[in-house]
This record gives structure tokens, C-alpha cells and sequence, in this order.
């Protein structure tokens, strides 16, 4: 060194500590969140194109939504590509097949095993008294605790998630 001296300190000096309490901790609410309602981490979301209920995990963590889709079989109408599959009712022991337009494919790169190919379709949503039409990637659920999750795709600009509660209200669309 060329003769300045460095200081050492264990704790904070004033400009530091002013520094850190003048810093906002979070990014400041924006007006528009103001009209948004905060649900819980674990909800019942009415997915419209089945007329039912399921448990659901909103995971601000995960890009794309995701359903629990069992006999998943491509097939062409109208000159399009469209999807067959199953949606199990775990709650009844129920199962439902739907039949909706392919949006797109996507591939899923898994550590250590093959990669995976993924039909993904809109679907509308109803979380609360928000109906929301998104993109839904069909994929086996079993081994998940929730037969839905819904990603930031869904969510972003419509709800706030508080992940210290769940099941805040009912599904409400009308």
C-alpha cells in the first residue's frame, strides 16, 4: 500500500448505518397493488374448462402454471394441434378428460435424467374473484402435494401472494 491506512471496524460506521436506514428494504408498493387482494400460498382455484375446484399452490417461484394431466395424447383438428388428457380428482377418486388447442411445446431439461417434452395450453383460472386466461403446461402431479400450481404467469399484475396463510377465500367468477 502507498501509505493510506485502512480502518478495520467490527461494526458500522454513521454513514453506513445512515445509509441503511434510509434504503427502502422492499420495492415500494405501486399504486395499482393497492386494488389487488392478498391470498395465501395454498388455495382453491376453479379451473373454468373442468367446472370444478382444485387445491392449488400459488408459487411466485415458478414461471409456468402446471396441471396434473394423465393420458396425454396429441391429435390434429382443423389443421391444428390439439391435446387430449385426463385431470384426476383426488379429492373423489373422479377423473375428467378435455380436449384443448396445443399453444405451445416446451422442453424441460432435468438434471440427470432425459429431458422432457410438455404440452402447454391456456386454461382460465379463477383465483378469488379473478378470472385469468394463461398458459398451462400438462405434466403428471402425483408426486406433488397440489394436483395444480400456479405460476407468476398467472399471478403477475392480478394477486399478491402471502406465503404465512392459505385458503383466504373461495373461487367467485362469475
Amino acid at each position: 500500500m502507498t501509505g493510506h491506512r485502512v480502518a478495520r471496524s467490527g461494526g458500522l460506521t454513521g454513514a453506513m448505518l445512515a445509509c441503511l436506514l434510509v434504503a427502502p428494504s422492499q420495492a415500494p408498493a405501486s399504486s395499482d397493488d393497492k386494488h389487488k387482494k392478498i391470498y395465501g400460498y395454498i388455495e382453491d382455484v376453479r379451473v373454468v374448462e373442468l367446472e370444478r375446484n382444485m387445491r392449488a399452490k400459488l408459487d411466485t417461484g415458478a414461471t409456468t402454471s402446471s396441471i396434473d394431466a394423465r393420458k396425454i395424447e396429441k391429435f390434429e383438428k382443423n389443421d391444428e394441434d390439439w391435446v387430449r388428457f385426463t385431470v384426476v380428482n383426488r379429492d373423489a377418486d373422479e377423473s375428467q378428460e378435455i380436449e384443448e388447442p396445443v399453444t405451445r411445446i416446451v422442453h424441460i431439461k432435468r438434471h440427470g435424467k432425459e429431458s422432457q417434452e410438455r404440452y402447454v395450453v391456456e386454461l382460465d383460472l379463477c383465483i378469488g374473484d379473478r378470472r385469468i386466461t394463461e398458459e398451462v403446461s400438462l405434466t403428471n402431479r402425483e408426486k406433488w402435494s397440489y394436483p395444480l400450481l400456479v405460476g407468476r404467469n398467472h399471478l403477475a399484475g392480478h394477486v399478491l401472494v402471502d406465503s404465512a396463510i392459505k385458503d383466504t377465500r373461495e373461487p367467485s367468477c362469475d
